[in-house]
């Protein structure tokens, strides 16, 4: 009776009807709790399985859901690995599969009704019995699926589906995720008259002004068999919130095709999602309703002109990003809350478009893209990226026996979201290479729906796509195909700036280029969510599991923890910075000298009526000067000067640097956000800042002297307050202590070295193995000491090198202590490489300090609030920032460095009595953790880490950028820190 077509090419389906268009009709949902068999190979199903009530040996399991995340199986990670061996279109024998059985009862009477259970995604194949009748059998993991089923329902059901792990669509789903197996999305059953409305297909067109437009709809009606169909009628109605824009009635029959001429109406974007109400109803000839479906439908216009993709007749650029669908408990079953949470959380960070990587997403997804305003890339479930670690990257996408697979996946994709207005583009599919199978899915998409573009990546000289897409391009690479006019396609970046752990970095270079040249679209940063699964240790400390933690062999590790979003979806400093460097609202200085700037509305549709502006200009947090601004009247598209009097201030009340700080913000609430929802927040420097008091003219009195105590190995330097022991071996300061508590348990120690982060992955083994950062250390050579004015003058010279490595640092160290323990640090960093051999990048020049476990408050002039470093910086604005050290610690699922701060003029830590203040003439980097930064690096997830009890302080001269090297390109050259001479100044002073 168990019927295996999970190994045969040639019947993707048995009984699956047509695929359709997806809208809103009453259902019953089958979710809850079914009952549930786990096997590890189908062979080993029985015909009694199938036939058999379950008893009490039989478990039960939530539907939908992951069975794995249920207790069933093996979970596994890969990013392009399959796991069996590559012999298409087999599968092992060995292959989980999970029985399901669900009872039900229905209470109607179903003459003259039709009955249809749908199925929105089960992974990888299923087969489906009713009472114990065979009703069908369906693949393709992420797409609907459905069966006739009334002629065998009654009035007590029992449903059984049989899940197959492994199919021949499997060769097809290798999409960089878990692999998850089971129904993990709805099944719902649907029950109608059986003369009813089967599909739809809307379509609109614009006049050349697009003013008016004509609604044209295609409408399928099934069941007409049954009835005489004389005098039945469709009726078709479309409504705004408050009146009837059209409607008409026409005589029923199985294809009725109409059109409302010249309507005027509001058009459909992501800034202006505008939609109607489209009601479409079958009466019989008592005109009595036998049938409706309702559905919300938008009026847009997408096409291609002159290598510009446009939207109603405007350019659109794509702030993007890839969205797998995943929940950190769940996996892929997605609650309808979590995606209205996904869409309103892009919303508020200006995101504007979301590519479905890599296969359909969840119906009511689309349906709050459409509501609430968002582009989508709409991608079939289709990926072979395994075949590209094989010798034959190509061996499926050419060969025909795959071409029927390869169409069903796009045919049932187009066919279901054909209708909504979010969808403006097609995607063939992702990292499959490119061939004859491809050509043939082009060709059913562009018949079914000739008005939107396709695309795909593979297709490399687009020659069945629309749009010339790339993955990862560099800086460079894009400025050379924006300058390039020969190939007459636009082009859209569908993968880049990997946010895996720590960065993305360089977002705003990126959209410095794609602003500049009119080819360039923007792109999608990958991706939206960490797919980390929430677990919980033995001691109750909360971590996250990626690949490789269940065992699973091979696995791409921590390649999946890669998103804007932690697993929790709560927002890492990558998404914070996105979302300002793509901000749609932009200012510039057009003349400061006198106070004029230029506000830039980069939307494409919509005026600034809805948002205000609030200025104020500052100096190290003290607001001189504040106002508000209507931005009424910036159309789209359009810039506007500002005049703000910038004369009437005393800049002598503050030493430090003036800044105009421009906020912008919703003024009334929109669907998506509240009243005062943050849009953009911008800081111009107004005036430098003043050079602050040598330390050495600081107070030169009399009021203490400074006792000098030394020994064989230490120089121990006493004022009135402050204790400061030097190490005359190690040539450094050993210790500091203020008032008889010691608040330096070591000082300055040179290094070069930072735990990795993720995008260090590729240059990491060069680090470690030819240069030997890692193991840099410091050689004294030097220890001596002076009087100085009413002070000390501590000097050494030291080499810093790594074992076998003949460049090095030649360091010299100056600290100045004065008869108030204020210690001013000036290092002189000078390069030794007479051979030139050193030629990678440094992950820092800075030093290390240890503080007293009791300093947890910092407070700082420099950018923040959020760590930043010089390629990720665009939102942290220099301002007074004040944090506890929990704050400063960003919590990335696979440690690795964090929590800089860059841009800093000075820098307070202080516990409930004292207070450390470090201050530079030049700017510096500091970041402070309860961690070593070799706690980082040897720590794999966030239970291994064990808080100290000190805190490791670093005050960095430089730090490396960030770049997204993990997948993608290294930094920019200008933000790559190369060994270089230095002289790095500090101050710093206890009270």
């Amino acid at each position: 009776m168990l019927r295996e077509y999970f190994n045969d090419l040639n019947i993707l389906e048995k009984n699956r009807l047509a695929a359709r268009a997806y809208f809103k009709r009453p259902i019953k949902n089958l979710k809850g709790m079914w009952n549930f068999k786990f096997f590890d190979s189908p062979k080993r199903i029985t015909e009694n399985v199938i036939l058999n009530k379950a008893d009490q040996s039989w478990e039960t399991i939530r539907v939908p859901s992951c069975w794995q995340l249920e207790g069933y199986g093996q979970m596994h990670y890969t990013d392009l690995y399959y796991q069996f061996p590559l012999a298409p279109p087999l599968v092992p024998i060995i292959n989980p599969t999970g029985v399901y059985k669900k009872e039900f009862n229905l209470n109607e009477d179903l003459t003259n009704k039709e009955a249809i259970l749908r199925f929105h995604g089960v992974d990888s194949a299923f087969a489906v019995y009713l009472n114990q009748k065979f009703i069908g059998y369906s693949q393709g993991s992420r797409m609907i699926s459905e069966f006739k089923i009334d002629p065998f329902l009654k009035s007590k059901n029992e449903l059984t589906i049989v899940v197959y792990k492994w199919s021949d669509g499997s060769y097809l789903e290798d999409q960089d995720m878990w692999w998850f197996s089971g129904i993990f999305r709805d099944v719902e059953l649907e029950i109608t008259d059986q003369v009813n409305i089967w599909d739809y297909k809307f379509k609109n067109k614009f006049d050349q002004e697009y003013k008016l437009a004509d609604a044209l709809f295609e409408i399928k009606v099934r069941g007409l068999e049954f009835i005489d169909k004389k005098n039945w009628t469709l009726r078709a109605i479309i409504k705004d919130q408050n009146s009837v824009l059209a409607e008409a009635k026409f005589k029923l029959k199985e294809k009725i095709d109409f059109k409302f001429e010249k309507l005027v109406v509001n058009k459909w974007t992501a800034e202006t999602p505008n939609l109607y109400q489209m009601k479409l109803e079958i009466y019989d000839a008592e005109n009595n309703l036998r049938d409706k479906i309702e559905d919300k439908i938008g009026f847009r216009e997408i096409k291609i002109k002159n290598n510009k993709i446009l939207l109603n007749g405007k350019k659109i650029m794509f702030r993007g990003v890839n969205r797998h669908e995943f929940n950190q408990d769940t996996g892929r079953t997605i609650t309808k809350k979590e995606m209205l949470d996904d869409v309103l959380m892009m919303k508020k960070n200006n995101i504007n478009a979301v590519r479905t990587a890599h296969y359909p997403n969840s119906v009511y997804f689309y349906q709050l893209c459409d509501q609430y305003g968002l582009y989508v890339i709409d991608e079939a479930d289709l990926e072979c990226h395994g075949f590209e670690l094989t010798s034959d990257y190509k061996k499926i996408t050419v060969d025909q026996a795959w071409e029927k697979a390869f169409i069903d996946r796009i045919k049932r994709l187009v066919e279901r979201d054909k209708n909504r207005a979010s969808v403006l583009i097609w995607s063939l599919g992702n990292e499959s290479e490119y061939g004859h199978n491809f050509k043939k899915m082009a060709q059913v998409a562009k018949n079914i729906d000739p008005t939107r573009p396709l695309h795909y990546e593979g297709d490399k000289n687009t020659e069945s796509t629309d749009i010339y897409s790339t993955m990862y391009s560099s800086i460079e690479k894009l400025e050379e195909i924006g300058r390039n006019n020969n190939n007459t396609k636009p082009h859209i970046h569908c993968e880049y700036a990997h946010a895996m752990g720590n960065g993305p970095g360089s977002l705003q270079d990126y959209w410095n280029i794609y602003e500049k040249y009119e080819r360039l679209h923007g792109g999608f940063v990958w991706e939206w969510v960490d797919q980390g699964i929430r677990t919980v240790d033995k001691n109750g400390n909360l971590y996250y599991k990626y690949g490789g933690d269940y065992g699973e062999q091979p696995h791409n590790a921590n390649f999946n923890l890669d998103g804007l979003l932690f697993p929790d979806r709560s927002p890492s400093p990558g998404l914070i910075e996105y979302k300002q460097v793509i901000a749609p609202i932009k200012f510039k200085i057009v003349n400061l000298e006198a106070g004029i700037f230029s506000i830039e509305n980069k939307y494409n549709f919509i005026d600034l009526g809805s948002y205000k502006l609030d200025w104020e200009i500052k100096s190290a947090g003290k607001i001189y000067k504040s106002n508000t601004t209507n931005l009424r009247g910036i159309k789209a598209g359009e810039s506007q000067d500002i005049i703000i009097n910038l004369k009437n201030i005393d800049y002598n009340k503050s030493k430090e640097a003036y800044y105009i700080y421009f906020t912008v913000s919703l003024k009334e609430t929109q669907k998506w956000a509240e009243i005062g929802h943050l849009i953009s927040r911008e800081a111009f420097e107004i005036k430098s800042k003043q050079k602050h008091i040598k330390l050495e003219k600081l107070k030169e009195d009399n009021t203490g002297e400074i006792v000098i105590e030394k020994n064989s190995d230490t120089l121990k330097l006493n004022t009135k307050k402050a204790e400061i022991i030097f190490d005359k071996i190690k040539g450094n300061l050993k210790s500091y202590s203020y008032q008889g508590e010691e608040v330096l348990l070591s000082g300055p120690q040179f290094s070069c070295w930072r735990a990795p982060i993720d995008n260090d992955m590729y240059i990491l083994k060069e680090w470690k193995e030819k240069y030997f950062l890692n193991l840099m250390k410091n050689y004294n050579e030097e220890f001596s000491y002076k009087q100085k004015n009413n002070g000390i003058l501590v000097k050494t010279k030291s080499v810093f090198g790594g074992p076998n490595q003949e460049w090095f640092y030649q360091l010299e160290s100056e600290y100045w202590v004065d008869n108030q323990g204020r210690i001013k640090f000036k290092f002189i960093g000078e390069l030794r490489d007479p051979a030139g051999v050193m030629q990678t990048m440094l992950p820092r020049i800075g030093f290390d300090y240890q503080l007293h476990s009791s300093f947890t408050q910092f407070s700082w002039l420099g950018r923040g609030p959020h760590e930043n470093y010089s390629d990720s910086k665009t939102s942290a604005l220099i301002d007074l920032y004040e944090k506890k050290l929990e704050e400063l610690y960003t919590p990335y699922p696979y440690p690795q460095t964090n929590g800089n701060r860059s841009d800093l003029s000075w820098l307070e830590i202080s516990n409930k009595s004292k207070k450390i203040k470090f201050s530079s003439e030049n700017n510096f980097n500091f970041s402070a953790h309860q961690y070593k930064e070799s706690d980082f690096e040897k720590s794999k997830h966030l239970n291994d880490l064990k808080a100290r009890d000190k805190i490791f302080l670093k005050l960095d001269y430089k730090q490396n950028g960030l770049g997204s090297n993990s997948c993608g390109p290294q930094q920019l050259s200008k933000h790559r820190l190369k060994a270089v001479n230095f002289i790095f100044e500090l101050k710093m002073e206890v009270e």
